[in-house]
């Protein structure tokens, strides 16, 4: 992830495991602002914006250049306004436009964390936003858009009002991480939800191999791949970087 926006009321309680994400105090949002969903989709615009004004400025560069040595730096009176935006007056040269991802697509990640009973899981724009993601920021000449990955963390899969996770959320989902649950009811959901990708069965079996490995390891977890790749030996991992291959 180049740019993580992180949405929490409890992101400075736990500062110490966000620091590696390296996210932007400003791309900090309540899941409780009525207009954080316009907030987010808006910083993924910007970086389209942004990308968009780099090209631009990079073809009047790539103009501009041929004909930088033939001319004294000193004589700014003969440049116009389009010249004089590649000079840098600190360094007394010219130089070319620059980007802060040096003229790539950023990958943005939004992760909501703690966002049970919030205004925000409950919103509809918040819903739509899950469903349309990949299509966030896009452009004009039908490029792919820029888009965005989305990292939702809850306490309960699903439950009444604000409490769960929605079905348009779950139904859109491309992998689910699954802690220790006591609740053998959302376990049969889940993996009855889960069932048309891959053998309810089997995810049981998978679950079951990682929380028997320590009962007492409440941080075990099991990663389930929805859309796994074809050199990637099982669709399961433990704690994502073990993993799994049921016995046929």
């Amino acid at each position: 992830m180049d740019r993580v926006i992180c949405v929490s009321d409890t992101f400075d309680s736990n500062l110490k495991m966000m620091q590696s994400l390296n996210i932007d105090p400003l791309d900090v949002l309540s899941p409780n602002d009525p207009d954080v969903v316009t907030k987010i989709i808006a910083k993924i615009d910007q970086e389209r914006d942004d990308l968009l004004d780099y090209r631009e400025k990079l073809k009047k560069w790539n103009v501009f250049k041929k004909t930088i040595g033939q001319i004294d730096i000193h004589e700014l009176d003969y440049y116009n306004e389009e010249f004089l935006m590649f000079f840098n007056t600190s360094t007394n040269d010219f130089e070319p436009p620059k980007h802060k991802w040096n003229g790539r697509k950023p990958v943005v990640g939004v992760f909501c964390d703690d966002i049970q009973s919030s205004a925000l899981i409950g919103l509809k724009s918040f819903r739509n936003l899950c469903i349309k993601h990949r299509h966030i920021a896009s452009f004009k000449t039908g490029e792919a858009p820029i888009g965005c990955s989305l990292f939702i963390c809850v306490q309960n899969y699903t439950a009444q009002g604000n409490e769960g996770i929605s079905k348009a959320i779950r139904g859109n989902c491309n992998c689910v991480a699954l802690w220790r649950s006591g609740n053998v009811k959302e376990l049969d959901m889940i993996t009855t939800e889960l069932s048309g990708v891959i053998p309810k069965q089997t995810i049981m079996d998978a679950y079951n191999h990682v929380m028997d490995r320590d009962p007492n390891d409440r941080h075990a977890f099991l990663f389930i791949d929805l859309a796994k790749k074809p050199n990637h030996p099982s669709p399961f991992r433990m704690n994502y970087n073990e993993w799994i291959v049921l016995d046929p």
